[in-house]
């Protein structure tokens, strides 16, 4: 599978700076057909040629720079500066530049690098580092673990299994909730934008690369497929003005983005399934049941339970009717709790 890291450029000198935006310019200038002979690295122009349809470049739109992947050259950093010296062809400098970037996590041996960008957004440069890494996939499972996406608890877990004092579950997402109602205050209150929708962007994205880490650690852990309900269903309910905000604002769709390219880097087993029904059936006898104030309850089997967790565990048989699913499951096998595990029956 192909991984890409987004690195920051950090403390470049000018001079540096300089022959990066010249090289990014050139770029445009010779994307948008305002001169075809801008000075520019000759494997820069190639790639450019190869990457883009000069018919569909958009006037208004900054486009990177595609770099070969045998001219790029990466070194570890050994100081506190920066994670690793990335060097970049440009046509300004023979042999290139070295820029120091931020990573935040180890690049290994065994990785193979490939083809990568360079973008520029608000007057700063980020590096897209891609690398083909080799995965090994789970092929046998203890069980299935069904998330629910919704309002009242935006993420619920359970595994498959029909006893609720055998499965596991856990309630995830509530403090990125209140991220965004602090910050939906904030913003109404102010005369200016004073940034708070970005900052709000990266305190909700860091919170979301935290939970779905450890989401995926979990089913390694466990050996767990995670089946997850499609979005669909969520889109289009309508609930009022107040919880419709609340309800579409919460990023269930880069949740799922996420949680899947983290499990897929595991090798282990992502499927979404249809909700349908999900919320209205019993998770132990699949008969219909009642929902009310968060409580589901049948009348066939006499059980009640949390309706999220309920519809959880709907999410997870779902999946294992899938033969090719349910090929895949031990029955039986045991699996620890989770650390964030909440008592919800």
């Amino acid at each position: 599978m192909k991984k890409t890291i987004q690195s920051g450029v950090v403390s470049l000198t000018n001079v540096k700076k300089q022959i990066l935006n010249k090289e990014y310019n050139n770029l445009q200038k010779l994307l948008h057909g305002n001169n075809k002979n801008v000075e520019l690295h000759s494997a820069n122009k190639q790639q450019a040629k190869r990457f883009y349809d000069l018919d569909k470049i958009k006037e208004d739109k900054k486009y990177p720079i595609s770099l070969r992947k045998d001219l790029i050259d990466i070194q570890k950093c050994e100081s506190s500066v920066c994670d690793y010296f990335v060097n970049i062809p440009t046509a300004q400098r023979r042999g290139g530049i070295n820029v120091p970037v931020k990573i935040g996590r180890e690049i290994k041996d065994s990785w193979e690098l490939c083809e990568s960008k360079l973008f520029r957004k608000k007057n700063k440069f980020y590096l897209n580092l891609t690398f083909e890494i080799e995965v090994s996939e789970v092929d046998e499972y203890n069980r299935v673990i069904g998330i629910d996406l919704g309002l009242r608890n935006p993420i619920v877990g359970a595994t498959s299994v029909a006893s609720s004092s055998q499965s596991k579950v856990f309630v995830s997402g509530e403090d990125i909730k209140k991220t965004q109602t602090k910050y939906f205050y904030l913003r109404r209150n102010s005369e200016t934008d004073k940034g708070w929708r970005q900052r709000e962007h990266n305190k909700v994205n860091d919170k979301l690369h935290k939970l779905t880490t450890e989401i995926a650690n979990y089913a390694k852990e466990n050996q767990l497929i995670v089946a997850i309900g499609d979005l669909e269903n969520i889109q289009n309910q309508d609930k009022g003005k107040a919880m419709n905000r609340k309800l579409h604002r919460f990023p269930h769709y880069s949740f799922r983005q996420m949680l899947e390219y983290k499990l897929k880097e595991r090798g282990i087993k992502y499927v979404e399934v249809s909700e349908a029904f999900t919320s209205q059936r019993c998770s132990l006898c699949g008969e219909k049941g009642n929902r009310y104030k968060g409580r589901f309850k049948c009348n066939n089997c006499n059980l009640e339970i949390d309706s999220d967790v309920n519809g959880a565990k709907n999410i997870a048989q779902r999946a294992l009717g899938k033969p090719e699913i349910r090929s895949m499951v031990s029955a039986g096998a045991s699996v620890t709790s989770p650390m964030n595990s909440v008592a919800m029956t």
